[in-house]
C-alpha cells in the first residue's frame, strides 16, 4: 500500500499524552511549541533542565534530526548531556544515533523491520504544532493482507 503526501501536526497537548501513554515513567514534558522549536523540562537527577528541540529533516540522506539545548542555573557538562542521551537510546533500534547533543534518526533504517518505506519533506514547527510532512511512504507489511488489490472494481 502506498501513500503519498500526508502531514502530521501535534500540539504539546498531544505529544504530552503519547509520553505519558508510551513512558509514564520518563519525568519530561512539552511546555510549549514556537516556531523555532519545542520547549520543554525535563527532570534529571535532582535538577530540572528546561529545553528546546530543534526538529531538522535532510532529504538528501533520508535523515531526521532532533537538536536539543539545555539550559539550567547550574551548567552541566556536555559530556555528560551526551552520555545521558547515549545512556536513553542505548536499547534504542538502529538508525537512531547521538552526535554531540543531538539525536539523530536515520528513517529509513529504524522502519525498515516493519516493510515501511518513508520520505519526510518536512519536520519542523509551525504554528503551535510540530508539523511532519511525509512525501512518501509505502507499507509493505500490509501487502496481501487487504481485500481488494488496490486497482479499480
Amino acid at each position: 500500500m502506498r501513500i503519498s503526501q500526508v502531514t502530521i501536526k501535534l500540539s504539546a497537548d498531544d505529544i504530552n499524552r503519547m509520553l505519558q501513554e508510551f513512558a509514564p515513567d520518563v519525568k519530561l514534558r512539552i511546555v510549549e511549541i514556537r516556531d523555532d522549536g519545542i520547549y520543554g523540562q525535563f527532570k534529571f537527577l535532582m535538577w530540572n533542565i528546561d529545553f528546546i528541540a530543534r526538529p531538522h529533516s535532510y532529504k538528501e540522506r533520508e535523515e531526521v534530526a532532533v537538536e536539543v539545548s539545555a539550559r539550567m542555573l547550574v551548567p552541566i557538562p556536555a559530556s555528560i548531556v551526551e552520555r545521558s542521551l547515549q545512556e536513553a537510546v542505548k536499547d534504542a533500534p538502529q538508525g537512531l544515533e547521538v552526535l554531540r547533543q543531538v539525536l539523530k534518526l536515520h528513517v529509513p533504517t529504524i522502519l525498515s523491520p516493519f516493510k515501511i518505506q518513508l520520505k519526510v519533506r518536512d519536520f519542523s514547527c509551525h504554528n503551535g504544532a510540530v508539523v511532519i510532512d511525509v512525501a512518501d511512504c509505502e507499507l509493505g507489511m500490509l501487502k496481501g493482507m487487504l481485500p481488494f488489490s488496490g486497482g479499480t472494481r
